[in-house]
């Protein structure tokens, strides 16, 4: 079965060598790694998920998914791979394992974290059932032999969206302060990440004080900790939020890639106000830009830019028109903050140690060099602190705010990033 990219087209034609638009997930699990039962339990796993079980080809200048016969890879490594090539048969989703860990590197083109939510769940019961010779819970599974529902194939993007203009705000599209203009560190191609791990109930409790979520109190502090760092900046830091567009679009179990972003502008005059205020600010521009009409308006954004990519006759120009596109969008952003969730693994989250999310930079662009990717599991929340210039000075100052709000943490870790690299004919530096 093979079908012509709509979703995708966007992040297809947006791949860089630089920013691949790939990520990593990485379980960390209580033991090591059996070879044998891991690729028993891919194997049986990807039956479940044939719709991710594809190659990329051109046909007269039209890109599709085609069905790709050849196993999805388990490769025996801790360092990146690349996906679309000899290296993977042409797969754009495989598997890694190192010791006790295992990896799932994926191109952001085929889905997201929500998107491959249920493919975790499948593998991490099919290993855990097997390794540990025990009967687990299958309850929200998705399994072999279940029918494959016709909302996990359809494309939320062909729909038609029916808006009431009356309910749409306006996003912020000024230009946001930016790390690489602020003299403190020089950008670079290579990225590194800081882990940072912190307890789930005391987090919680910490939000619940502010009626804040973790991706907005994040967010918050993270744009305090710019704004330490920069008090003479003219322009405002703004995080880009990554949201899931599923719920507004009723396309819970849609396995594209749906992502879109709330832009959360820490003004001059809201770096004056309490952090109760702070939080209350912010939380009303999540709302306000995550409502069902926001989200439609932004899927038909993007349905005129998948119209004009369309009419134009070559994979260079597409290129172009998408690179130039992010270029200017990336302006707009400081940094970007994503939260794959907490993670809701049954039985076998007994077995996992940790959960992180490592991405090759939400936005394309050295302009926004900074990311920071929440995950959640057995009692911690994770931030991979990850940019793209060296020096600790933004990672002190944010740590700062942890310690100024008594949110107790450990850095795990410092390591160069090790997300997925990506083979497409187009692609640039």
């Amino acid at each position: 079965m093979s079908r012509a990219l709509y979703a995708e087209l966007r992040t297809a034609y947006e791949a860089t060598v630089d920013n691949p638009r790939t990520f990593r997930l990485t379980i960390k699990l209580k033991d090591m790694v059996d070879k044998d039962v891991l690729e028993a339990a891919v194997r049986q796993t990807m039956e479940r998920y044939p719709y991710f079980c594809v190659r990329l080809v051109d046909n007269d200048g039209t890109l599709f998914f085609e069905d790709n016969p050849a196993p999805v890879p388990v490769l025996h490594t801790d360092g990146p791979i690349t996906l679309g090539g000899e290296q993977t048969h042409g797969h754009l989703f495989a598997f890694c394992w190192w010791k006790n860990k295992v990896h799932m590197d994926v191109w952001h083109g085929l889905t997201d974290g929500g998107g491959i939510y249920h493919v975790i769940q499948t593998l991490l019961y099919l290993y855990c059932s097997a390794y540990y010779g025990r009967e687990l819970s299958h309850e929200g599974v998705w399994l072999t032999g279940n029918e494959i529902l016709p909302e996990e194939w359809a494309d939320p993007l062909l729909e038609s969206q029916e808006i009431d203009p009356s309910m749409l705000v306006d996003k912020w599209h000024g230009r946001a302060f930016q790390i690489a203009d602020g003299g403190i560190a020089q950008v670079r191609r290579s990225s590194i990440v800081y882990n940072i791990r912190i307890r789930e109930d005391e987090f919680m409790r910490f939000n619940l004080s502010l009626e804040g979520s973790p991706a907005t109190v994040v967010s918050l502090l993270l744009s305090r900790a710019i704004a330490e760092l920069h008090p003479e900046a003219t322009d405002p830091i703004a995080i880009a939020l990554c949201v899931n567009q599923r719920r507004a679009l009723g396309a819970e179990n849609a396995h594209q890639s749906l992502v879109g972003d709330a832009r959360l502008v820490f003004s001059r005059r809201m770096q004056d106000m309490s952090f109760p205020v702070q939080t209350t600010c912010f939380r009303g521009m999540v709302a306000l830009q995550t409502d069902e009409e926001m989200v439609q308006q932004e899927v038909q954004e993007q349905q005129r830019l998948n119209e004009e990519l369309l009419a134009l006759p070559t994979h260079a120009g597409r290129h172009a028109l998408c690179r130039r596109l992010s270029e200017e969008k990336s302006r707009m952003f400081t940094a970007t903050v994503s939260y794959v969730g907490k993670a809701s693994f049954g039985d076998a989250e007994f077995y996992v140690q940790e959960f992180h999310a490592l991405p090759s930079t939400a936005l394309p662009s050295c302009e926004t060099p900074l990311t920071l990717e929440l995950s959640a599991v057995n009692g911690s929340f994770y931030v991979n602190f990850v940019q793209f210039f060296e020096g600790e000075a933004y990672l002190r100052a944010f740590i700062e705010q942890l310690r100024e709000n008594n949110i107790d943490y450990d850095v795990l870790y410092q390591e160069d990033a090790k997300y997925p690299a990506l083979e497409l004919p187009w692609m640039t530096a």
